[in-house]
């Protein structure tokens, strides 16, 4: 991909899924360069896969932190029943793909801002659209005490891929799941993170971090840092990891925590460097809003992810507003070193009111000299990775990470 601009991709008329044991499907995708010039290039979309592994992923784990736990937006767990078709403003915009399946499985379902979060938490499945668990060697979840923050034990969940161990040891991906800092639990990337370790080589480590509005910034910041130390520590002799190809990456606010976590790597004397960072649509600058970003503006009343629905989660995981424009908040404005950084290869969708500041985050590693592989998806509001089910642009872009994962250097 060329260093100057992001890539803008695109599903072709060939690119319906059919038999997921059938052959790759070939898309077209077009790379978007300063001059607009489009150049078109031709991808291969993985085909799905099954899944065997030690722990039982079909069944959710009780969550660390928030089973029990009362909030103030709990008295009532029953929503209201509306219907939420899309709007007028990305019709012609959206990938039909995505529009079939939105109208047929989740226009009537309860917005996650207009009901209460209990309601929210206790409705299982947080991105409807997910696609098979592939198989790995080994799943396993350890708990350890925190040693650089105050607060309870942490617990992270390993998958350990198929075939020989590298003689050096496996490379490792710590990788954060989405919600906004308020949703998701550690089984809600299970299926990104066994797609990372089978198809990438290397192992996975997710992290069950605690959830805004009960921790707010920066908790979950906090709990991110210490499952970073402990696989550099204990969880390297435990997962025989080789820890210099050590990477990381996360989806929306796991995709924000992702980036604070190299940031802090460089700021910190002392910590290994990552290597990589794999970022889908992530949350880069929360002070972004309608008034100051455009993709904001134009995607104000997306799926998804309305603008609305950011701010809310925003105000619960930054109640203080000054701790908005903080770096470990908005890692777009960190003013650290940005040529220490690792390279990066960054998702972002058309339609998502995080498109401009994803792309952003792109460009300032570039601007350093950093790589920056900078994938725009065509038509595609918010979640998309996570709907690699239903989606062939969850499948390409999962694709884009697992290729990064097993050529990282």
């Amino acid at each position: 991909m060329a260093s100057g601009g992001a890539q803008l991709v695109e599903q072709g008329a060939g690119c319906r899924r059919t038999d997921p044991r059938s052959q790759p499907r070939r898309c077209q995708t077009l790379e978007v360069t300063p001059s607009s010039l489009l150049r078109i290039h031709t991808i291969l979309a993985a085909p799905s896969l099954l899944f065997h592994a030690s722990l039982d992923l079909s069944k959710p784990s009780p969550s660390t932190f928030h089973s029990d736990h009362k909030t103030s937006h709990s008295m009532s767990t029953e929503p209201e029943a509306h219907n939420y078709p899309l709007h007028e403003s990305v019709l012609g915009r959206i990938d039909p793909e995505y529009a079939a399946f939105y109208n047929k499985h989740i226009f009537d379902k309860p917005q996650v801002h207009l009901q209460p979060i209990a309601a929210s938490r206790s409705s299982g499945i947080l991105i409807p659209g997910a696609g098979p668990l592939v198989p790995v060697a080994k799943t396993a979840d350890y708990t350890f005490p925190r040693r650089h923050s105050a607060g309870p034990d942490v617990r992270v969940r390993a998958f350990t891929p198929e075939g020989a161990r590298p003689a050096a040891g496996w490379p490792v991906c710590v990788y954060f799941h989405g919600g906004g800092w308020v949703l998701g639990t550690i089984d809600t990337e299970n299926v990104v993170a066994t797609n990372l370790a089978s198809r990438g080589g290397a192992v996975v480590v997710t992290t069950d971090y605690r959830l805004a509005p009960e921790y707010p910034f920066p908790a979950a910041v906090d709990d991110c840092w210490e499952a970073v130390q402990w696989v550099l520590g204990e969880g390297k002799d435990v997962l025989e990891l080789d820890t210099t190809r050590l990477a990381t990456g996360g989806s929306s606010a796991g995709g924000n925590l992702a980036a604070v976590m190299c940031q802090r790597a460089v700021a910190r004397p002392g910590h290994p460097r990552f290597k990589l960072q794999l970022l889908s649509v992530p949350v880069a600058d929360n002070t972004a809003d309608v008034d100051n970003n455009a993709s904001w503006r134009e995607n104000k009343l997306t799926p998804a992810l309305p603008a609305e629905k950011m701010l809310w989660y925003r105000r619960h995981y930054l109640p203080d507003r000054a701790d908005w424009a903080h770096p470990e908040a908005s890692p777009l404005l960190w003013t650290g070193d940005w040529a220490a950084l690792p390279p990066a290869v960054i998702v972002a969708g058309e339609l998502d009111v995080l498109r401009d500041e994803g792309v952003a985050f792109g460009e300032r590693l570039r601007a350093a000299g950093v790589r920056a592989d900078v994938h725009v998806l065509k038509g595609q509001p918010h979640p998309f990775l996570a709907m690699d089910g239903v989606l062939e642009a969850g499948r390409q872009a999962i694709t884009y990470f697992c290729d990064a994962l097993r050529t990282m250097v």
